[in-house]
């Protein structure tokens, strides 16, 4: 267990694991086609901020990369088919990370927001454009900025100086 997750629950904890797993479902199937580039960039992108995320998140990209692929898998059987419906039940689960990130200690609600926001992006931007980079489609736009989490505040830089 990560030491920021000592307060959480089993189900609490669980939720967190699984919030990137379900992004990457979210903004990748936006458009009713998870391919396999947007995919591939999730489980990249997870086993590098595995390795470099200014020591902050390391740990839990380290558990999350383990077995994204097969959590993807299973949660996208899990989900319901229908787009608005898997829509719908994802926006649901990640809603209630609202009250699992406010049990986090400082300065942790507010980097997995920051995270999680940041990781739907670079999976929305691996989809299109010039050479399938930088360009978020209009689908992806409606979901990268997961409206169903409540925005946190970055903490003072008093008490917390070096935080990006």
């Amino acid at each position: 267990m990560l030491k920021e997750f000592n307060n959480l629950s089993k189900a609490e904890e669980q939720a967190m694991y699984d919030a990137i797993p379900l992004i990457t479902i979210l903004v990748a199937g936006a458009d009713d086609d998870m391919d396999e580039v947007e995919l591939a960039e999730a489980k990249r992108l997870a086993n590098i901020r595995g390795f470099n995320n200014l020591g902050n998140l390391i740990a839990y990209y380290e558990i999350v990369g383990e077995n994204l692929g097969e959590r993807i898998n299973a949660l996208s059987v899990e989900l319901p088919a229908e787009l608005n419906a898997r829509q719908a039940a994802i926006a649901e689960r990640l809603g209630k990370l609202n009250d699992v990130l406010a049990k986090l200690p400082a300065p942790f609600g507010y980097l997995y927001y920051k995270d999680f926001k940041s990781f739907a992006h670079h999976v929305a931007e691996s989809h299109g454009g010039f050479l399938r980079f930088m360009t978020v489609g209009p689908k992806e736009a409606k979901v990268v900025d997961l409206p169903m989490i409540t925005p946190i505040e970055k903490p003072s830089a008093v008490d917390f100086p070096n935080l990006p």
